[in-house]
């Protein structure tokens, strides 16, 4: 899930966004049957991309839906909690006979610390998993708060921010993609939210 609010315009331009796509990809690839994974923008409102897999990587921030500019979703102001719960209920209508990890990547912004916290406890009760990654902003706001969340029926996220994506090695960015993800899988069979 990517922020395609205003002040990651220059992300963007810069194809940063895109840097992200091929880092991530590998991890994609071995998570998924398919080879590939599915991807949304958002801003105020949320876009469904379709999949990115190993034949449309390349240039895909350029090319999906007429590229990056082109996406339909209105201004361009942070809206997390829709987006969050349009990816919930997508894998919700798919029938969930998988545990789902999502990636959300964002610089920051956040306002609606309410609305996320809101969706974030209600998608606890469907076996999906949300790594948000801070990329390179700032103002996270409740995204740094996930682990203090209560209420929820288990812990279904995780954050850590990137300063700059070139900092970081593969074993070091897999590693922090990955913390939390081994532990909500063994707590969520536990708890039979997942087929064991």
């Amino acid at each position: 899930v990517l922020d395609a609010s205003g002040s990651m315009n220059r992300q963007y331009k810069q194809g940063r966004v895109q840097e992200v796509v091929n880092r991530l990809l590998p991890l994609a690839v071995s998570f998924d049957d398919d080879q590939s994974l599915d991807c949304w923008a958002f801003a105020q409102d949320t876009q469904y991309l379709g999949e990115i897999g190993l034949d449309n990587y390349a240039d895909f921030i350029d090319n999906a839906h007429g590229g990056w500019r082109k996406w339909q979703l209105g201004p361009r102001l942070n809206n997390e909690a829709e987006a969050i719960a349009a990816v919930t209920q997508f894998y919700k209508d798919d029938g969930l006979d998988l545990p789902i990890y999502v990636l959300f990547i964002s610089d920051g912004g956040v306002q609606d610390s309410h609305g996320i916290t809101k969706v974030i406890t209600e998608a606890a009760k469907s076996p999906i998993f949300w790594q948000f990654v801070g990329l390179g902003g700032s103002s996270y706001g409740v995204f740094k708060k996930l682990d203090d969340m209560t209420e929820r029926l288990l812990d279904n996220c995780n954050f850590f921010e990137l300063d700059d994506l070139d900092d970081i090695s593969e074993e070091a960015l897999y590693e922090n993609m990955l913390e939390e993800f081994p532990s909500w899988l063994k707590e969520a069979r536990e708890i039979g939210l997942i087929a064991r």
